[in-house]
């Protein structure tokens, strides 16, 4: 490839990485909650102690909200802002993988190896959705870049400082992603390829006291520092939010064990169809005692198995183990026979083909969509001819595949992937839940002014906050902002016969209510104008 095509390339990529970012409103709650915790850090000055409607917020670390407040104050505060530090932690995945992957087995394998990670459904999602997870998986893959520096049988005393260096920054901020996973992932990964390979050197390559540096230079201080601020942080971040979640039911988030057999396979497509030729060409590298392939194949089956184990599951928590099953499989790319790739791809093309002729043959129901609510706008045939493009683009790789070599299909089954995953985005907006939530944007925010009371009434809508600019009074719902709750009682109110009292002594006041509770303080009178009505939320003003 000419360096001019190169280039070209990757500009188309960055402009489809990008682009979409500001063009489809927040989803409710992950999204909501991660573009509204910055901004209150930005609208009250305090950068320690984040805070969730007002209320003291300690479930997760703090990088991500820095970063997207950084964002804030230079870009200014919006959707797409809101969602930058996520698409940027996505993209520089890739040139990570890049990089390693070249530097390891070449530059061909290198490539593919970060094509199939930016054509993977889950990874391509997660970077234009607002979670913790793809920070956090950027994060640990800076961690595994070193480990991979310091193992490989090529390395130099060069390789070995960058290594432990890469491996210090990476744990360190990947606690400040996320917490301890951190540095479990990374230090249990090195701990079971020094059991497996006894390289009891590698202790010292590694440089551990590197990696405790940088947690008491980069962590230590915002640990300490709230903690200072606000005691029992460390007791409710640590023990709570950590080995509780994990062991325990409590966070209502439970799902088998086997759980992440089909999102991963649905996950990792269209590549999903390669998966027995990557394993066996991991099991290959294993055998023959390549390093990197042990340490990357202990990351994959580390981090599958650990999240598996996990009491509290949710389909993102797999991200971290992307980056080293798309080293394997650029690996692998290189050495595959023409014949097995084009079969996989036709395999992954038939697929996408169904996919997008069921979500067609559904459209041509109306009853079936006005029951789903999605009847109106663009959204499912937009979807549904996406899967159709993606189909389109993995059969014409798969016609490449016997003609160029692998580079070629896997760009073009690559761009199939992101026409899809851009497709869905830009019509979300067109989605039943997401048009109410817009048009209840719309007519609340005409009517809130800065004096407005503003209550949350046995709900909380993570999105609405964000885009009234305006927090509010909790009645009945406590969710988690219940320890913030705790510190701040004041800022709820038990009961409807409570919050229907202090209703009618404001003179200037909105409410978003469930229809449930909506029907009782009809049924006691209480006076109140319906701004809008969506199938879940209902939105009044002091008449």
């Amino acid at each position: 490839m000419s360096q001019k095509v190169w280039y070209a390339a990757l500009i188309g990529l960055m402009v489809l990485w990008f682009a979409p970012l500001g063009s489809f409103q927040l989803f409710n709650p992950d999204e909501g909650r991660y573009a509204e915790i910055p901004r209150e850090m930005v609208a009250s000055g305090d950068w320690v102690t984040p805070r969730l409607n007002d209320l003291r917020y300690f479930e997760k670390p703090p990088l991500q909200y820095w970063a997207t407040a950084l964002s804030y104050e230079v870009l200014g505060v919006h959707q797409g802002t809101a969602r930058l530090w996520v698409a940027l932690s996505g993209f520089a995945g890739l040139l990570l993988t890049l990089w390693i992957g070249t530097r390891l087995y070449g530059a061909a394998a290198g490539t593919m190896a970060a094509l199939v990670q930016a054509g993977s459904l889950l990874y391509l999602l997660f970077s234009r959705i607002t979670t913790l997870d793809m920070g956090l998986t950027a994060t640990l893959e800076l961690a595994l870049v070193g480990l991979l520096l310091l193992v490989h049988a090529e390395r130099n005393a060069q390789d070995e400082r960058l290594g432990a260096l890469l491996l210090a920054l990476g744990v360190a901020l990947a606690f400040l992603s996320k917490g301890l996973v951190g540095i479990l992932i990374p230090g249990a990964c090195a701990a079971c390829y020094l059991a497996w390979r006894r390289d009891w050197h590698l202790f010292l390559r590694a440089r551990p006291w590197w990696t405790l540096l940088a947690l008491a230079l980069l962590a230590a201080p915002w640990v300490l520092l709230i903690e200072k601020r606000n005691p029992g942080f460390a007791q409710f971040f640590f023990v709570h939010e950590h080995f509780a979640r994990y062991l325990t039911r409590e966070a209502d988030r439970y799902q088998p064990d086997w759980f992440f057999v089909p999102v991963l396979l649905v996950a990792f497509m269209p590549w999903t169809p390669l998966l027995p030729a990557i394993i066996k060409r991991s099991w290959s590298d294993i055998r023959s005692g390549d390093a990197a392939g042990q340490m990357l194949a202990i990351w994959v089956v580390f981090n599958f198995g650990f999240f598996s184990l996990s009491q509290s599951k949710l389909i993102p928590y797999i991200l971290p183990l992307f980056p080293a099953l798309s080293l394997i499989a650029g690996r692998t790319l290189v050495l595959l026979e023409p014949g097995q790739l084009r079969r996989a791809l036709l395999i992954s093309s038939a697929l996408g083909l169904a996919v997008g002729l069921t979500v067609l043959s559904l459209w041509q129901m109306p009853a079936l969509m006005m029951r789903w609510q999605v009847h109106e706008g663009a959204a499912v045939p937009v979807i549904a001819c996406g899967f159709l493009i993606a189909a389109c683009a993995t059969a014409t790789a798969a016609w490449l595949a016997r003609r160029r070599g692998p580079m070629a299909p896997t760009a073009v089954a690559t761009l199939g992937s992101l026409l899809l995953v851009t497709s869905a985005v830009v019509t979300a907006d067109q989605l039943p839940g997401q048009r109410h939530y817009r048009r209840l944007v719309q007519e609340a925010t005409a009517l809130m002014h800065p004096g407005t009371a503003f209550y949350c009434v046995d709900e909380y809508k993570q999105n609405m906050v964000f885009y009234l600019r305006h927090t509010c009074t909790l009645v009945g719902y406590r969710g988690e902002m219940d320890f913030g709750l705790t510190k701040d009682p004041k800022r709820w109110i038990p009961d409807l016969d409570q919050f229907a009292a202090r209703w009618q002594n404001d003179t200037d006041a909105l409410a978003l209510i469930r229809p449930e509770s909506f029907a009782k303080l009809q049924q006691m009178g209480l006076s109140m104008r319906v701004i809008y009505t969506a199938p879940k939320l209902v939105a009044v003003v002091k008449p």
